[in-house]
């Protein structure tokens, strides 16, 4: 990854943070809009709506006003709109010389001076405010605010959920990510309507969550170590049952590597969790790949010596009826042979059926979005890691991913 990239990630991450700060010290159970149609975040109330918005500058040295210019111009065009309307606006940026918390005085001057700019970028900003807007009025609805690092933000948050009662032991790895990819999940939600929540409704949808998320989000927060640690031990639960039926769906795009690691994943994971007699349930591995792929694997698998029933009288016709048929087994002494290790499914139209007729016990997605397919009375574990060591960590089949 870029570093550029990198500080985007962060940047978001940094918002999310500072939206869930926003709504865990809420204390009249407000309305809080996420990406709201002002700012990132909004704070609406009877009486006023508080309007912030989120700057993360990890990578610049000092702090210069031209670095907020944007934010600035677009607050002022705004408030030239809605200037009837009780709003507080309020710039929150990240800027390592600067100290947190510490207020900006923003004055008259300093506005001038932004709307003198000649960055071309700026300009239709300008033009619609020049000579138009009432700059002491704007200044005294305005603040600049100096915010926190990322890890102290990051205390702050566990300290608030700590104040919300929820378990201390579990907030780093059950209660933040979750609350993270909550506030994730509402900020890409097309209807500025649903992007709302309140403080009651969060603590109250993470009470009743037991798994951790892990997402494009919780992977990239500093507690990463910890959350796969503590998925691994949420999955060995079931794990540990030498009799379950388990269903895998990994997709190419999704995961890095994946022709060059899949076939090896899957050894491993017969010897880990399908090489004994009272290993009686067939696990089934479905992949989201082209034909190409798919077929290489298959070539693949066969030189490794390991079995699968891919269903395939040809390789254009899937007769459902052979891939569901179980396998024989066989004892001859004190050994048994199976006729097939696994089932190997090739995702697409014609097969989703197939996954909807017979469900399994677990159903584990390593995917970025969960396929369309029916999960009623299946145990779902959705998780998405990019790395195929990552994903033999939580499964319990390594010892270390790093």
């Amino acid at each position: 990854m870029s570093r550029s990239a990198d500080y985007t990630i962060q940047g978001f991450i940094y918002q999310f943070n500072k939206t869930l700060l926003e709504v865990l010290n809420d204390v009249e159970d407000s309305t809080i809009s996420v990406e709201g149609i002002i700012e990132d975040i909004e704070v609406s109330t009877a009486m006023t709506t508080k309007a912030i918005q989120c700057k993360y500058h990890e990578e610049q040295e000092s702090f210069t006003l031209s670095k907020v210019y944007k934010p600035i111009l677009q607050m002022m065009n705004h408030y030239l709109e809605n200037n009837n309307k009780s709003i507080e606006y309020r710039l929150y940026a990240y800027f390592p010389s600067e100290q947190s918390s510490r207020i900006y005085e923003m004055k008259e001057e300093h506005i001038n001076e932004i709307l003198k700019t000649e960055d071309k970028r700026l300009k239709k900003l300008v033009e619609n405010i020049k000579d138009k807007i009432n700059i002491q009025d704007f200044l005294k609805n305005f603040t600049l605010e100096f915010g926190d690092s990322l890890s102290n933000l990051m205390d702050s948050v566990f300290h608030a959920l700590e104040e919300n009662e929820l378990a201390r032991d579990e907030i780093d790895t059950l209660f933040y990510p979750n609350a993270i990819q909550k506030i994730a999940d509402l900020s890409i939600l097309h209807d500025a309507e649903q992007r709302v929540i309140k403080k009651s409704s969060l603590l109250h949808e993470l009470q009743q969550k037991r798994k951790t998320a892990v997402t494009r989000w919780t992977r990239s927060l500093l507690t990463l170590k910890e959350i796969l640690m503590t998925r691994k031990r949420q999955l060995k639960v079931n794990l540990d049952k030498n009799s379950r039926s388990r269903y895998f769906f990994l997709s190419e795009s999704s995961i890095n590597n994946f022709n060059e690691e899949i076939v090896n994943f899957i050894t491993d994971y017969i010897s880990k969790y399908h090489f004994k007699e009272i290993h009686n349930k067939t696990p089934l591995f479905c992949f989201e790949c082209s034909s190409d792929v798919f077929n290489d694997i298959r070539v693949r698998l066969h030189k490794k010596n390991i079995k699968y029933n891919d269903g395939l009288v040809t390789d254009k016709f899937f007769d459902s009826k052979k891939f569901l048929t179980d396998p024989i087994i066989a004892k001859i002494g004190n050994s048994f042979h199976r006729e097939y290790d696994i089932k190997l499914l090739h995702f697409n139209d014609s097969t989703i059926s197939i996954l909807n007729e017979i469900k399994g016990d677990d159903f584990f997605l390593f995917s970025s979005k969960l396929p369309e397919i029916d999960y009623q009375d299946v145990n779902v574990e959705h998780i998405d890691l990019k790395e195929i060591n990552q994903i033999k960590f939580v499964m319990g089949m390594i010892d270390t991913y790093e």
